[in-house]
């Protein structure tokens, strides 16, 4: 089992999924999409697509070039019916390449929220129905047609969705405590714009973190291996 991951940008790794798949003994590759061409034959041997987040829009790949590179790698993936999971931008990049629009929202969600499970699907079929997750996005998607919305927040209607052997999540489970504030020192103009003190971060129960990874890895279990 062969794990393909597009990065967008250094610091948006795959984080706690990483240890899942070294556990697992299980080979991933990255593909540093704004820095290098992907390699074609890595991208023909491997299985399954992991498509990270990142800083810029989908709608904004007339300025980011390297954009393209991912709508194609997730096209091509969706036609051979191999697995993708998109993460935060990847899950807007999966709702784009499937013909929906991708906008700015009313508002970013930065922080620890609320996910509510608002569909069973087998995947997540151990998960609460409701769960606090990290966040940090200001654009939103409407929901593909044929996918099935599982997940919703508060201020976003599309959490989360399953569209045959595709998943999108635009929230994050696969952080730990350092990736958050690491993503933190990364963005510091962006969060003083949006009101954010990640004073209020260092408060998280850790307990928070061990439960995203709870959950994380059960789902990977199903996603990878079912």
């Amino acid at each position: 089992m062969r794990i393909l991951a597009i990065r967008h940008v250094k610091h948006e790794h795959l984080g706690i999924i990483e240890d899942f798949l070294r556990e697992r003994e299980l080979t991933f590759r990255y593909i540093d999409v704004a820095e290098q061409k992907p390699d074609e034959k890595l991208v023909e041997q491997s299985d399954i697509l992991v498509v990270l987040g990142g800083y810029m829009g989908v709608y904004e790949a007339d300025k980011f070039k390297f954009l393209k590179t991912s709508f194609d790698i997730v096209e091509r993936f969706l036609k051979e019916n191999k697995k993708i999971l998109g993460i935060c931008l990847g899950s807007q990049i999966l709702a784009h390449v499937l013909g929906e629009k991708v906008f700015p929202g009313g508002k970013k969600e930065i922080g620890f929220y609320e996910v509510f499970k608002v569909q069973n699907d087998e995947l997540f079929s151990d998960f609460p129905d409701s769960f606090i997750a990290f966040h940090w996005h200001g654009d939103t998607f409407y929901l593909p047609k044929g996918a099935k919305r599982v997940f919703s927040s508060k201020l976003y209607e599309n959490q989360g969705f399953v569209y045959g052997k595709a998943v999108g999540l635009q929230f994050h489970i696969e952080v730990n405590k350092d990736m958050v504030f690491d993503w933190a020192e990364n963005s510091e103009d962006e969060l003083k714009e949006a009101g954010v003190d990640i004073k209020e971060w260092q408060k998280v129960d850790n307990k928070v973190f061990s439960d995203m990874k709870n959950l994380c890895f059960n789902f990977l279990e199903k996603f990878i291996f079912s």
